[in-house]
């Protein structure tokens, strides 16, 4: 074989290597996909279907379309509180209110507090500033064992257990990725915005609110959202520290344990969850394309 031969061999196998991998990555890509769809069409169909049914065919068609699930999860799957005079029924409207003061506020005081820290470690040249930025580190791959005992003691001593503004003011903080993607932001936006603002008498909470922020407005959107989902879905911290206030992530979670025979079975369950995920759905929806088209390998795009 001529050495002109080799090379034009050496050629087309590098061109049906290049046309191989991306069909690879395709299929795989596409397993990928099917893998998440999949457990969302099967609870589609699981929750209009009868108790009997479920059991009976898991995994085929409905033979009764029950879409009235849906209005009898709302209406009758609770749950049930103490109250200093007994106990009572929590339903569904009532904990979607619950989920909204405790998502809205919380993601309002928990995106704030993350941006306000990391504008003033990565703007200004102080100290403190450094330790707090290290300090962030070690606590991200540091294990915090044992302190939810402790905890509870201080927010019973100051009053804030079982109490929804007293919840919310503890997601004032600053620890986790969020902090160190505002600090990235803020790092990447030239000080000379701010130079000439303080040139022409800007105070540093007119340049903090009218310009940088706005110039971070992608980041604290996405960050803002992505907290958003995540508090919609958080069971945990209700269940432990608003035992009176129920939301809808932590009713879904008491449904499993329900002895009320209308209320126990799966389709009934899984139509409770369906009603649940339609906010955060349409969220995705609306904001697909500034959610997607800014999160990057390792962190946000500002």
């Amino acid at each position: 074989m001529s050495e002109e031969e080799k090379n034009q061999k050496k050629v087309y196998n590098k061109g049906m290597m290049r046309q191989v991998f991306p069909i690879i990555f395709f299929i795989i890509l596409l397993i990928y996909s099917l893998s998440l769809l999949i457990p969302i069409l099967w609870m589609l169909l699981s929750s209009v279907k009868g108790r009997l049914d479920f059991y009976n065919n898991p995994f085929g068609l409905p033979k009764v379309w029950k879409f009235s699930n849906y209005s009898t999860a709302f209406n009758k799957l609770y749950v049930r509180i103490q109250t200093p005079t007994g106990s009572r029924n929590v339903y569904m409207w009532e904990m979607l209110f619950n989920t909204i003061i405790y998502t809205l506020g919380g993601t309002i005081v928990t995106t704030m507090s993350h941006c306000f820290v990391a504008y003033a470690c990565a703007k200004y040249n102080f100290k403190f500033g450094r330790f707090l930025y290290g300090f962030v580190i070690v606590a991200m791959i540091m294990p915090i064992v044992g302190s939810l005992a402790s905890e509870l003691q201080l927010i019973r001593a100051i009053g804030w257990y079982d109490n929804m503004f007293g919840i919310i003011i503890m997601k004032a903080g600053f620890l986790g990725t969020n902090f160190l993607i505002f600090y990235a932001t803020f790092k990447g936006i030239s000080w000379e915005y701010a130079e000439a603002a303080l040139i022409d008498g800007a105070s540093h909470w007119k340049i903090l609110f009218n310009i940088m922020i706005p110039l971070a407005k992608t980041t604290v959107f996405v960050t803002g959202l992505l907290c958003f989902i995540n508090m919609w879905n958080d069971y945990q911290s209700p269940m432990i520290y608003l035992p009176s206030y129920p939301t809808v992530a932590y009713g879904l979670f008491q449904y499993q344990f329900s002895l009320d025979p209308e209320i126990n079975s799966v389709p009934m369950q899984l139509a409770g969850c369906t009603l649940a995920m339609v906010p955060i759905f349409v969220l995705f929806v609306l904001f697909q394309d500034k959610l997607v088209g800014n999160i990057a390998i390792g962190g946000l795009k500002g």
